[in-house]
């Protein structure tokens, strides 16, 4: 997979809602925050049937209501446009699981 530079990244992140770029960390991430706790883990586990079947997986932490989605392509040692292609479709199951963020 091709690293991409910071200009297709600063690119991408224009098209995505809420995601920001850690350089240091070589990661883009977003948080979002659910009603409850059990809201916060049926979109982990939405996610992680979305991340099954592209193959891709992103790091994920949870703290009570709070999610934090870490995508980064650890074997190319930083982002890739398949992480842009799995934080989009974690946009939308973001946008089902909290209608309006």
């Amino acid at each position: 997979m091709t690293l991409l530079d910071e200009q297709q990244i600063t690119e991408g992140l224009e098209r995505l809602d809420g995601w920001e770029w850690d350089r240091e960390r070589a990661e883009i991430r977003r948080t979002v925050e659910l009603p409850d706790f059990m809201g916060g883990v049926h979109l982990v586990t939405a996610v992680a049937y979305a991340a099954e079947e592209a193959d891709h997986h992103p790091d994920i932490d949870i703290r009570y209501t709070k999610v934090t989605f870490h995508q980064t392509t650890h074997v190319a040692g930083g982002v890739t446009l398949a992480d842009f292609e799995l934080a989009a479709r974690i946009d939308e199951l973001i946008e089902a699981a909290i209608p309006g963020e």
